[in-house]
């Protein structure tokens, strides 16, 4: 049996976004046909409590450690207590997330969520060329890279991984979100977006898109559920002073159950982001039978295929059309949402768990080799 080091931390942390895949991915590794045992690392100073639940118990071992990321570093750097040895001694290391710990004596999986720093760095603002040294490093010294999405292979290639190292390995949907057992019923209709306020989420053209469809008659209020992040406050403000205030609701967080609803409720989510790697709340609102809208040319239209209707997110008029036929022609919505139900299908976490043993397999064969 391959012992894997599996970098658990932003599982313990946040169930949105990478948080939710590495738990989604962790917990149906520890449940395919002969599954990796996975040496857990999850050392944290902070604490960290959300421990994914349905992992299979003889799978796993979670090696918690209660040292400062700064701490665990240094003694990666002495010979023989790197993370491929300390806590646990393991064949293939996978780095999840943007915070690598030191591997030297084991092959490496690296999962590139998207580029989207080196796309236009006032996504990340400050943060961006220190991110961009470390990834490009890292990337560099992986012995396979996972994307997401077709779209985010060219972010790959972008940042200079060589094709023959990058896999595309989509994600899946949890169970948890389905069909309604009944017709859409809802006291308010409104329309849906998921995602942490941060630029790269397009939330202030999306705005500007709402006022023009509440302009021109769409009824459908706005609800916007995710955290503040970055360069967050100048949007929250404008919808604040906004004429259709009254219009927008902020929920900064939804467990699972409650964002299912949501989903299932909701007209439609609107989903006109600038750049993803994927793009989960896509194809969770696609798993719950509810249409979208998606900036063309991203990774989430990639997701939605062809039922997806498809925007200019650089363009408010374009936005703005998206979202008042997706609210008016019913028709056509009920339509897209019937495909996109039967595409989200084939996304599963057992498939995407499967894909990523194999990788696995293929780093230890290629370091082997080396």
């Amino acid at each position: 049996m391959r012992r894997v080091g599996y970098d658990i931390r932003p599982a313990l942390f946040d169930y949105a976004g990478v948080g939710r895949y590495v738990r989604e991915l962790a917990v149906a590794l520890t449940k395919i046909e002969s599954a990796p045992f996975l040496e857990m690392f999850a050392p944290s100073w902070r604490g960290g409590q959300k421990i994914p639940r349905g992992l299979q118990t003889d799978q796993y071992k979670i090696h918690r450690g209660f040292l400062p990321g700064r701490v665990m570093d240094k003694l990666h750097h002495i010979p023989g207590l790197d993370a491929g040895r300390f806590p646990a001694k393991v064949d293939v290391f996978h780095w999840t997330d943007f915070a690598w710990p030191r591997v030297r004596s084991a092959a490496t999986v690296m999962t590139l969520h998207d580029a989207g720093f080196a796309v236009d760095p006032s996504f990340h603002g400050w943060k961006t060329s220190n991110l961009l040294d470390r990834v490009r490093r890292m990337l560099a010294i992986a012995d396979l890279v996972i994307v997401p999405s077709e779209p985010c292979r060219k972010d790959a290639e972008l940042l200079g991984v060589a094709p023959d190292k990058v896999r595309v390995i989509p994600h899946g949907v949890s169970p948890l979100f389905r069909m309604p057992e009944a017709p859409k019923e809802s006291k308010k209709k409104f329309l849906l977006s998921v995602g942490t306020l941060e630029p790269r989420k397009n939330y202030s053209r999306t705005l500007k898109a709402m006022e023009v469809a509440w302009r021109n008659g769409v009824e459908e209020n706005w609800v916007i559920v995710g955290g503040r992040g970055s360069e967050s406050k100048d949007f929250v403000n404008r919808c604040s002073s906004s004429q259709w205030a009254e219009k927008i609701q902020f929920i900064p967080q939804a467990n699972d159950e409650e964002l299912c609803l949501m989903y299932q409720q909701a007209t439609a989510l609107v989903h006109s982001s600038l750049h993803e790697g994927f793009g989960l709340p896509v194809l969770e609102a696609m798993a719950c039978g509810t249409a979208v809208v998606v900036g063309d040319g991203t990774a989430a239209s990639w997701v939605a295929g062809e039922a997806g209707l498809r925007v200019d997110p650089h363009e408010v008029d374009s936005i703005a059309e998206g979202i008042e036929r997706i609210a008016t022609e019913d028709w056509w919505r009920k339509q897209a949402s019937a495909v996109l139900g039967i595409r989200a299908s084939n996304f599963t976490w057992e498939t995407t768990a499967q894909a990523t043993a194999e990788a696995y397999e293929e780093a230890i064969e290629m370091r082997q080799g080396r």
